[in-house]
């Protein structure tokens, strides 16, 4: 434990500037395209450097994975678009554990930046800024630097430790975790470096996302009868979706999911009256489509949410004045993220809470992360129990983001007081 330590604040500088230069790659993911691929090599390259065994390849190299029921159709991975993998063997004599994350960022729009540029990071009262720092790599590079201590001080683990970058995550991704999955690169506990504000979190929350259309007949009324405007329908609609979330919140509860801030959200992210294909003319639209995201929690299923939801803006189209002139209609736009939960007394979970305890001398929190990721693919298809922790941070997705600096170094010593065995 004091080797670990030591090394830690040894290599803290080191540590530092390697997550800079982590930051420095504008990894963005802008569907269907992703540009991982710089920094994707450049971890490849960090890996091979340590003499780990590092495998790189692309999702669509995993056989059959098309047909899998978590492949999100739509997404491309032209070359270089690669997961990494990289394995420290072990003496075979322990548990293997799977430090996983995601290469790929938010991008960088809105632009309304003032702490630095996007990809030229810069620290600022114990404050590490840049795009991707808390959402994801500062807890990634937490974990490649364990793994690089411990391989340092010649601590050779007993089971097998994998380290893991994938590509394509945001915007309800998962294609890269997936293909890791179905590959075979599992192990007896994943750790995911979500940013959980140093919160041990064993679940996470699920999304549904979809559209919703309201239709109408589209033209401009000179001297006939007046055209209802289906944006006028959209802002009743925008309301609506307030009163679904009080109705959901007050339908749904979970023991970890209670603290302030965890409560179950709506989210109608975009609106448009354009349809595919078709010039829109100046006049009253013919339609205005709603995006939409809902959280839920581990439980829930896509069958009850949808009977829940769709029972809901039936009954509201039939008794709403404003939407009486429009066609209401509901679609999924994107595959259901599902939600996950590792019991909070498995064996798992304790082990994670003991090295945080014995690294960092205190008792961590436990709770769920209110938040969708990818955390159920680790779960369901790699058969682990999987647990996300991570660092503080905010502004994820949004201008000036930044990540705790001393929560990387908490976390590197974290992670590599549990990968010791």
């Amino acid at each position: 434990m004091s080797a670990i330590r030591a090394a830690v604040s040894r290599r803290a500088d080191d540590i530092l500037a390697w997550t800079k230069r982590f930051l420095s790659f504008p990894s963005e993911n802008r569907p269907p395209q992703g540009l991982e691929t710089a920094a994707q090599k450049w971890i490849a390259a960090e890996c091979r450097a340590r003499g780990w065994d590092v495998d790189v390849f692309s999702p669509l190299a995993v056989r059959g994975i098309r047909k899998h029921p978590s492949w999100l159709d739509g997404r491309r991975y032209p070359r270089g678009r690669d997961n990494v993998v990289a394995r420290w063997r072990g003496s075979g004599r322990g548990r293997s554990i799977l430090l996983s994350g995601h290469a790929d960022v938010a991008p960088s729009e809105p632009a309304q930046w003032k702490a630095c540029r996007p990809y030229k990071p810069e620290v600022r009262n114990g404050r590490l800024y840049g795009r991707g720092a808390a959402d994801m790599k500062g807890g990634l590079a937490a974990m490649f630097w364990a793994m690089r201590i411990l391989h340092e001080l010649e601590c050779r683990p007993k089971g097998d430790i994998l380290f893991e970058s994938v590509v394509d995550e945001e915007f309800a991704g998962g294609n890269g975790t997936l293909a890791a999955r179905l590959r075979g690169y599992n192990a007896d506990l994943a750790l995911v470096s979500e940013p959980t504000r140093m919160e041990i979190c064993p679940a996470c929350l699920g999304a549904f996302l979809g559209d919703l259309t309201l239709a109408g007949r589209g033209g401009m009324a000179y001297m006939g009868k007046a055209i209802a405007n289906p944006l006028n329908g959209a802002a009743r609609a925008i309301a609506l979706f307030q009163k679904w979330q009080t109705r959901w919140r007050a339908g749904n509860r979970h023991p970890l999911f209670r603290a302030p801030g965890k409560q179950l959200n709506v989210l109608p992210w975009h609106i448009t009256t354009e349809k595919p294909g078709e010039f829109t003319q100046m006049g009253t639209p013919l339609l205005a489509r709603i995006a939409w995201i809902v959280w839920c929690h581990p439980g829930m299923t896509e069958k009850e949410f949808w009977r829940q939801f769709r029972a809901f803006w039936k009954e509201e189209a039939a008794r709403d004045p404003a939407l009486h002139p429009f066609k209401v209609e509901l679609e999924r736009t994107y595959h259901f993220v599902a939600p996950w939960e590792t019991p909070v007394s498995s064996d798992a979970v304790q082990a994670v809470v003991e090295a945080f305890e014995r690294y960092s001398n205190r008792k961590p929190a436990i709770g769920g992360a209110a938040f969708s990721c990818d955390l159920g693919i680790y779960g369901a298809v790699g058969r682990m129990p999987a647990i996300l922790l991570g660092p503080r941070g905010d502004n994820l997705h949004a201008p000036d983001e930044w990540v705790e600096i001393e929560d990387i170094l908490t976390l590197t010593g974290i992670f590599a007081t549990l990968a010791a065995g």
